[in-house]
């Protein structure tokens, strides 16, 4: 959703169509990119892998940006700042290498990523590794992969979801799985890895790998069948940990009645797109309406999410627990005061200017009329970003 809509729709329809149109004008002139786009990047330096990123659910880097998100609610003058204490299940992942010798006899290491499982070494610890194709039960017949690592390809959009061949990895007696993306999610690059939630018991250890060096492993293992490699790896999960959502309002003329908008800020890897960028753009926005000292109809509640990636040990449900865990816990008497949630998500396009909305069903004819009030939206994208940043070293 972008900042223009979000704009219209927290302008009281009481006012007349010229009224809110002029409003919505000053509020779109106080806009500025530039900062959201500062701030989104400032976020990138609280990283749990120094080497990867990943600012995950009850870890010290998830922490740190709380703290900086609150201390820029604050600086932009938003009224009662707080840090809301909720509980999850935590997860730091500090690092994962991967070391083998090629073809050529070289030591040859790779960045792996990570799912929330546990997996701690002294160090780098010598493993067989096996390669096992889509890792189901029938291809563990007549192999035995007990304390081994298994290397398997995953396409969790057609197929599977990553748990399932985790699980039958752990059942048979591996060590850990190593999955590379065959299609579905990570497919963007061959060097791209892979993160995503897991729903299953965290001593079911997993890690990913891209499909550029796990295309090594599987020509080296074609003719060996298996290989020892190294791998030096720090990845806890931890119960119950204690990690905070961020808010900070405007207050309107109607206290009972307030408009939530929300967006997450723990992230795997650098975490811009999602969902830096939407944290970034939610701040601007109040930004915008301090700037021109604009005064709601509804008190505005600004939200940054811990724990949204994941956040519950061994559970289907584990999306989302840091929303789940500010409404049904931290904030109970929110329900029936909240008359919309506006929550960002991946709002940083790399293609185009169009975004998705979604909402409940209530919303459609008045999310229609908002469009329809403001043309200039269904126009067709012929320009392109404004901004264009720099492209970013890996």
């Amino acid at each position: 959703m972008n900042s223009d809509f979000a704009g219209v729709i927290i302008l009281p329809l009481q006012r007349s169509v010229e009224e809110r149109m002029n409003m919505q004008e000053k509020i779109l002139k106080s806009l500025d990119t530039e900062y959201s786009y500062r701030l989104a990047r400032r976020m990138e330096d609280f990283r749990t892998n120094a080497v990867l990123g990943y600012r995950t659910a009850g870890s010290q880097a998830e922490f740190d940006t709380g703290e900086m998100i609150k201390a820029e609610m604050e600086t932009l003058g938003l009224s009662d700042v707080r840090k809301d204490a909720v509980t999850v299940d935590g997860w730091e992942f500090k690092k994962a290498v991967l070391s083998f010798r090629d073809e050529s006899g070289e030591m040859r290491k790779v960045q792996l990523g990570a799912y929330q499982t546990n997996f701690v070494t002294d160090g780098p610890e010598q493993f067989s590794l096996v390669f096992l194709g889509k890792g189901a039960e029938a291809d563990y017949v007549g192999r035995d992969v007990r304390g081994k690592l298994v290397l398997v390809d995953v396409n969790q959009r057609d197929e599977w979801w990553i748990n399932f061949p985790v699980y039958q990895a752990h059942l048979k007696g591996a060590r850990a799985l190593i999955a590379a993306q065959s299609g579905g999610y990570g497919e963007i690059d061959d060097e791209a890895l892979n993160a995503q939630d897991i729903a299953g018991p965290e001593d079911a250890a997993a890690f990913s790998i891209s499909r550029k060096d796990a295309a090594v492993l599987k020509t080296l293992l074609k003719t060996a069948g298996e290989i020892p490699v190294w791998l030096d790896a720090d990845t806890r999960v931890k119960r119950n940990c204690t990690t905070y959502n961020i808010t900070g309002c405007i207050p309107g003329r109607h206290p009972d009645r307030m408009v939530l908008l929300s967006a997450h800020y723990d992230s795997y890897f650098s975490g811009f797109q999602d969902d830096n960028s939407a944290v970034a753009m939610m701040l601007g926005i109040a930004r915008a309406f301090l700037t021109v000292q604009y005064q709601p109809e509804n008190t505005l509640l600004f939200c940054a999410m811990a724990a949204e990636e994941w956040g519950v040990a061994d559970s289907n449900f584990d999306w989302s627990a840091g929303a789940y865990e500010e409404v049904f816990t931290a904030h109970p008497e929110w329900v029936g005061k909240a008359i919309a949630n506006i929550n960002f998500e991946l709002p940083a396009l790399a293609h185009g200017t169009r975004a998705r909305i979604r909402s409940c069903y209530e919303y459609v004819r008045y999310l229609e009329s908002c469009f329809t009030q403001n043309p200039k939206r269904n126009a067709k994208d012929t320009e392109p970003p404004p901004h264009k940043p720099p492209k970013e070293k890996r």
